[in-house]
């Protein structure tokens, strides 16, 4: 799988405008509406004095956002956001992707026929969480007045302390604010990875299971790699895909182990899980891990 950042950093050229109006103005993504209006001198700095309070405007209007980028597509090509804060709807070339309701997850949307070869203009409209919240509550309410927060916070998945607490500001942010890139598959793709890890007997079984989304029905394989704190050790393992699923797992002798702050050290694990058809890899995802348990005790003890 081929990826293609659609970020300012990766020479994209973004521009954003409150909903309804003509000007459009240099954008930075990631990002949000404060941080772009702020870098352009447009609010004052909402942190010094009472400033919060002078730009409470922002996040009561809609804003949009506008990228346009050059793009070679091949294969199935989707469009992938990792968190657009929060309520937006989605256009690529003027065809209506879809939209989204909640910060904290990713959004995939096939644009095979709507991607073009060359230029291409990716629009993304917001809609105000505060009026979405406010509207809701007056038709619902369910928490009572605190004086602190916005009323009818809770029927937004969006971070509650942007809402405003004794501690914090009110400044519900808007925009772009984790990656956004275009990817390109050949047959297919891993659409979930499960990772689990089982400790006993001084060795920890880590395993995976895959589930896969595939467009031919060529063999597919799934490899398990995982390499040692200091890369002088890797465990692996194949197994062959059952339909769009497989389990595969590796046996970790004599681990080191991942301990809290103060209890030891944290040493990380590279676990990579890949998708292969015909030798060729298809999708690959990677992380770092950690080989601990985890136990809640409710045993009393000297503190309670």
């Amino acid at each position: 799988m081929k990826s293609q950042s659609l970020s300012s950093a990766s020479q994209v050229v973004w521009t954003f405008r409150q909903a309804g109006t003509e000007e459009w103005m240099p954008a930075t993504v990631p990002g949000g509406v404060h941080t772009d209006l702020l870098a352009l001198g447009r609010i004052p700095d909402p942190f010094v004095a009472d400033n919060e309070l002078r730009v409470q405007w922002v996040a009561e209007a809609d804003w949009e956002y506008r990228g346009v980028f050059e793009a070679s597509p091949a294969g199935r090509m989707f469009l992938v956001a990792d968190g657009l804060d929060t309520l937006a709807e989605v256009y690529l070339n003027g065809q209506r992707l879809g939209e989204t309701e909640n910060m904290f997850r990713t959004y995939r949307w096939p644009v095979d026929g709507i991607l073009r070869n060359g230029q291409n203009e990716l629009r993304i409209l917001f809609r105000s969480a505060v009026k979405y919240c406010l509207k809701r509550n007056a038709e619902k309410p369910l928490t009572p007045k605190t004086g602190m927060s916005l009323e009818g916070s809770v029927f937004v998945r969006k971070a509650p302390c942007h809402f405003g607490w004794d501690w914090g500001p009110k400044l519900p942010p808007i925009g772009i604010w984790r990656d956004l890139r275009l990817e390109q598959v050949a047959s297919a793709r891993l659409e979930d990875v499960h990772l689990r890890q089982q400790h006993r007997n001084g060795a920890v079984t880590l395993s995976a299971t895959v589930q896969a989304e595939r467009w031919d029905n060529a063999p597919l394989v799934a490899h398990l790699k995982v390499t040692t704190p200091n890369g002088r050790k890797t465990y692996e393992a194949r197994v062959p895909l059952e339909g769009n699923r497989g389990e595969l797992a590796v046996r970790i002798k004599n681990p080191q182990l991942w301990w809290p702050n103060g209890y030891g050290a944290q040493p990380l694990y590279d676990v990579e899980v890949s998708l292969e058809a015909a030798g060729t890899v298809q999708d690959r995802k990677q992380v770092k891990m950690g080989l601990r348990t985890v136990e809640l005790v409710r045993e009393p003890d000297a503190w309670g």
